[in-house]
C-alpha cells in the first residue's frame, strides 16, 4: 500500500480492530499491524467509547477505511477521521441490500434519517463489492464516487479428512454437501433443510454438513425441521469450523451450497470455488460468473428448485464433476486474487490522496 490505512471492523460483537500499513508498502515485506480493542457496542456510550479509542490511531493515519454500518463504532470512526481531516472510504459489505434494509426495517429507517445516511454521504469514496452493491448505494440516496472492488480469497489447502471423519464418523462414505456460514435465516438454511428431504430420497448417500455458529436462534429451528422431516441420519450440525478442520470440510465435500436471501460477496463461496468445489448458490450471492463459466449452478432458494439443482450436481459423473471443479478454481484464481484486488484498492487510496482516478471507480 502507498499510504497508511486505518480500518474499523466489527468481529464478534465485542472487538473493534484497526489495521495500520506502512509508508514503504506491504510489497517491501513489512507487515501490516493489527490492533484489537475491546468494545461493548450495545452499551450506552459505545459511540463515545469507540471515538476515544480511535482518536490516537486516526490522528496518525493517512486514510480511514471503515467497514460496516448500523453500529456506533463505524459512525465514530468516520466522525473522528473527519475531525482530523483524514479522507474516509466506506465499505458496507451488503448491508444496503434490499433484504437487509427490510430486516428490522423501521429501526433502520429511523437510524438512517438520524445518522447513517449523512455519515456515509461524507465519505470521499464508497467501496462496493459488486455492481449490484453500487446500485444499492445509489438507491439509498448516496451520490459519492464508488470503487467496485470485490472480496478476495486466500485459497484453502486441501487436507486429509481423517480428523474430520474421526469427529463426525457419520460422514464416512457419504457424498457431502457443505453449508459454511452463519446459521441464520437470511442464508436460506431453513429452505435448504426442506429441500434436503427430496435430495436424500433420490440419493441415500447424500449428507448435509452444516458448519457455522448459531445466529438469532436459527439453529434450534433447523434442528426442529430436521427432526420433523426425519433427516437426523442425513444432516450434521458441526458448529463453527476453522483452520485445518474447515479446510478438511471443504476437502471432504463434493458440493458447496449457499441458498442465501442476501449477501455482499460471500467469502465462504469464494473459498469453496478456490478449492475446486462446484457451488449451488442463489442470485443474491452476486456471483453470476459461476453460471457463466460453468463452475456451478444458480437457483432460486425455494425447496423444489434448490433440491433439483443439488441433485443435478450430485448426479454428475466423475469426468463432468472434475470439469466443473476445474472451472470453479480457475474462476477464483483469475477474478478474486488478492494481488489484483490489493492493487485496485491501493490505486483507490492513491486517488483519494490526489492521484489519478483508477478504472474501478465510477461516478
Amino acid at each position: 500500500l502507498s499510504a497508511a490505512v486505518t480500518q474499523a471492523t466489527w468481529g464478534d460483537g465485542e472487538l473493534l480492530a484497526f489495521c495500520e500499513s506502512h509508508e514503504s508498502g506491504l510489497g517491501d515485506g513489512i507487515p501490516a499491524t493489527v490492533h484489537k480493542l475491546q468494545l461493548q457496542a450495545s452499551r450506552p456510550g459505545a459511540d463515545f467509547q469507540a471515538a476515544q479509542m480511535l482518536r490516537e490511531p486516526l490522528s496518525r493515519c493517512t486514510i480511514c477505511h471503515v467497514h460496516g454500518m448500523w453500529l456506533p463504532h463505524t459512525l465514530a470512526a468516520r466522525r473522528v477521521a473527519r475531525q482530523f481531516g483524514k479522507p474516509v472510504i466506506s465499505s458496507v459489505h451488503g448491508m444496503l441490500e434490499k433484504w437487509e434494509l427490510a430486516n428490522k426495517g423501521l429501526k433502520k429507517k429511523v437510524y438512517s434519517w438520524l445518522f447513517e445516511r449523512a455519515s456515509l454521504a461524507q465519505s470521499a469514496c464508497l467501496r462496493a463489492l459488486t455492481a449490484q452493491e453500487a446500485e444499492d448505494y445509489r438507491r439509498y440516496g448516496l451520490r459519492n464516487p464508488i470503487a467496485i472492488v470485490p472480496n478476495g480469497v486466500c485459497p484453502p489447502t486441501r487436507r486429509s479428512t481423517v480428523g474430520l471423519l474421526a469427529r463426525f464418523p457419520e460422514l464416512q462414505g457419504k457424498r457431502v454437501v457443505l453449508f459454511l456460514g452463519r446459521v441464520h435465516q437470511k442464508k436460506g438454511i431453513l429452505n435448504l433443510i426442506e429441500a434436503w428431504r427430496e435430495v436424500v430420497q433420490s440419493d441415500d448417500h447424500a449428507h448435509l454438513l452444516v458448519a457455522g455458529g448459531d445466529y438469532e436462534g436459527t439453529l434450534e429451528k433447523c434442528k426442529a425441521a430436521v427432526s420433523r422431516l426425519g433427516l437426523s441420519g442425513a444432516v450434521t450440525f458441526a458448529g463453527t469450523l476453522s483452520g485445518e478442520l474447515k479446510e478438511a470440510a471443504l476437502s471432504a465435500a463434493v458440493c458447496f451450497c449457499l441458498p442465501s436471501y442476501s449477501e455482499g460477496l460471500s467469502v465462504a463461496t469464494l473459498e469453496a470455488l478456490s478449492i475446486g468445489l462446484p457451488v449451488v448458490i442463489t442470485p443474491a450471492c452476486n456471483l453470476e460468473q459461476v453460471a457463466a463459466v460453468g463452475a456451478g449452478l444458480l437457483t432460486r432458494n425455494n425447496p423444489p428448485e434448490l433440491a433439483a439443482a443439488l441433485s443435478r450436481v450430485l448426479a454428475l459423473d466423475i469426468g463432468l464433476w472434475q470439469e466443473m471443479s476445474a472451472r470453479a478454481s480457475k474462476l477464483a484464481r483469475e477474478q478474486f486474487s488478492w494481488n489484483e484486488i490489493g492493487s485496485n484498492m491501493s490505486a483507490v487510496y492513491d486517488w483519494v490522496l490526489g492521484g489519478s482516478k483508477p478504472a474501478c471507480v465510477v461516478d
